[in-house]
């Protein structure tokens, strides 16, 4: 048996995602990191001692806890603030299964607990709730050992049960979030004893722990339930999970929720939480969390600047630059350009390849060749990341796959190919009028759909958009609101400015994986398992050969050869194309606050919106 602690065997302990050159997130940074002034009161912690959150020395809590509502009335200085760009419409809705949940605002982040993350600081697995995972030689095995000692918030202990239960009832509900990943690869889930649980699966797959274990890639894993609460829920796809005064939505975290409203939510801290009281981690310090909208992004940065945030979410540079202007409290990633910290979510544009003319390779391939990447970075960016032409982050750790892409095809991206362009619409039958390109009387029109909630979606479509129309290209732009994401999945879509390849940061199978599947029908939701591509593009060559890389390890020869046919496949057909490497400028406030990962104490990814957030949450100190 393969025993996994800090690392999983497929997981390169020396994952290059290097703390020099700030190359991590929840893609890739220039080669050379500038200099910069360190923020006050940063540690000097080394890195490696950094990720040891899981296994810091912590004193089991002994006094008498303070009843966690007392906590509503906090002062300023016992309470941490965190920015959320845009409103909570459905404030209510905390089932974790149902579409347009509220669980990031607060409750994936600090309300509950992961089996483990994956710090992108060093490549390592933190153990959380999980002690180790093993798996026999051929991963068909894995066997899950938990700690002893955690609890739900309401003091019944969190044990194997509640995580079969949570699997078992999503397997037989194809309404829920896992249901088919759990059909198509697991044939049992059994409980070993109260803190072990053995899952067999239908074949091969080496990154299963990854995939359903792990609290860190861009594949979420489950999000646990109390059996206790749930098996007297009669419907769980409409069970909204939300009554404070019951204890709901409950959880295993360090923090209970206690108010919600549109523009906020109210977490307080729960001093009889597990992690303090069997001495794995430190009690978080801030008594109150709230996560707060308060408006555009001029009212959010005048909030920071009169520390109203103690945490931003993701900000342009000219936020920032106004910011640390007027409040030098306030210290980003890098104190000067990039700023920003790296985001394992490639930006890229996605095209509905079920609608005409956008179901012909030639007609996609003739939109990437229009895109001026760089034009993308200089000003949607505003110079704030990389340019680089993947659909995955430009890590190191995805160098060697990265380098898989034909040289020709990767640098043609690099900068607009407007002849190619013109040639492809030419043998199509298309001719250049005053303004656009037409055939048969009708102008060449494409509609890109942006969400009007993320800023760094929209500047991308902007700048396309613009690009297009001096092409030759009768672009628009629609920005929408929950509905965007909705059209994603029914297909009621031409092209969308989005991340939803995401998912790979140390090899490509999870990326290439969203592209595989018959294509679902328009109108119809994208579902997971055999009707699983929302660009409407279907490859059954490309299906097989990934479905064959899921189950090689990267460990076998085959692994590159069988990715390189994918990725040739995928380029040659682009049903979406990369549009830029993201990035994330998530400045911190050290006017109540210190102990914040850094580049030079990258204990942990920085971003509060990530379900890892509760691990900065234990290293938290005030400020003197």
């Amino acid at each position: 048996m393969k025993a996994l602690r800090s690392s999983i065997n497929h997981v390169p302990i020396t994952l290059a995602i290097v703390i020099a050159t700030a190359v991590a997130a929840c893609g890739g940074q220039p080669a050379a990191a500038p200099q910069a002034t360190q923020p006050p009161a940063a540690t000097n912690t080394s890195a490696a001692a950094a990720t040891s959150a899981a296994t810091a020395a912590a004193t089991p809590t002994t006094a008498a806890a303070a009843n966690p509502m007392d906590y509503l009335n906090a002062d300023r200085a016992d309470t941490f603030m965190i920015d959320q760009p845009y409103k909570l419409d459905t404030f209510d809705n905390w089932n974790p299964y149902i579409p347009g949940n509220a669980f990031g605002w607060g409750m994936s982040e600090i309300g509950m607990d992961d089996l483990m993350y994956l710090n992108y600081g060093d490549g390592k697995h933190i153990m959380w709730m999980a002690e180790k995972v093993d798996s026999n030689a051929d991963d068909t095995v894995w066997t899950l050992h938990l700690r002893k000692g955690i609890t739900w918030n309401d003091g019944v202990p969190f044990t194997a049960d509640d995580i079969i239960y949570t699997i078992n009832l999503q397997q037989k509900n194809d309404k829920l979030t896992n249901h088919f990943y759990w059909v198509q690869w697991l044939k049992s889930v059994e409980k070993v004893d109260d803190y072990t649980v053995r899952y067999t699966l239908n074949k091969t797959n080496p990154r299963f722990a990854d995939e359903r274990i792990s609290g860190g890639l861009g594949v979420f894993p489950d999000v646990f339930i109390p059996k206790h609460i749930w098996e007297n829920v009669k419907d769980p796809t409409t069970f909204k999970n939300y009554d404070p005064s019951k204890g709901l939505p409950l959880g295993t975290g360090p923090y209970i929720l206690a108010k919600t409203t549109t523009n906020e939510t109210i977490f307080v801290r729960n001093d009889n939480w597990w992690g303090a009281k069997t001495g794995f981690a430190k009690l978080p310090e801030p008594k109150k969390v709230v996560f707060k909208y308060v408006g555009t992004e001029e009212v959010r940065t005048q909030t920071a600047i009169d520390n109203g945030f103690d945490s931003m979410q993701d900000i342009t540079v000219g936020a920032l630059q106004a910011i640390i202007n007027q409040n030098s409290k306030w210290h980003a990633w890098y104190d000067q350009k990039p700023y920003a910290v790296a985001d394992p979510c490639a930006r890229i544009i996605s095209i509905n390849s079920a609608k005409k003319p956008w179901d012909d390779k030639d007609m996609r391939n003739m939109l990437s060749d229009v895109m001026d990447r760089k034009q993308i970075v200089d000003i949607a960016y505003e110079g704030s990341t990389t340019l680089a032409a993947y659909f995955w982050p430009n890590y190191p750790s995805m160098k060697p796959y990265s380098d898989l892409v034909d040289p020709q095809v990767e640098q043609d991206m690099l900068s607009p190919q407007l002849a190619k362009a013109e040639a492809i619409l030419k043998a199509k039958g298309y001719t250049k009028g005053a303004k656009y390109w037409s055939k048969d009387g009708q102008d060449l029109a494409i509609q890109i759909q942006v969400p009007e909630d993320f800023i760094e979606l929209q500047r991308i479509g902007d700048v396309y958009v613009e690009q297009l129309q001096k092409f030759g290209i009768n672009a628009t732009e629609a920005k929408l609101g929950a509905v965007y994401y909705t059209n994603a999945s029914t297909g009621d879509y031409e092209a969308q400015s989005n991340w939803f390849a995401c998912g790979s940061v140390n090899e490509p199978w999870t990326t290439l994986n969203q592209f595989t599947g018959a294509a679902a029908p328009l109108g119809q939701a994208a579902k997971g398992g055999p009707i699983d591509n929302q660009w409407r593009w279907s490859n059954k060559q490309y299906t097989d050969i990934v479905a064959q890389l899921g189950v090689t390890k990267e460990t076998d020869p085959k692994y590159l050869d069988l990715a390189k046919q994918a990725i040739t496949i995928l380029y040659n057909e682009l049903p979406a194309f990369p549009a830029a490497q993201s990035r994330k400028i998530v400045p911190f406030n050290y006017t109540y606050w210190t102990g914040y990962p850094t580049r030079d104490n990258y204990y942990i990814f920085p971003c509060n919106w990530c379900n890892l957030w509760v691990v900065a949450m234990t290293k938290l100190s005030k400020a003197q």
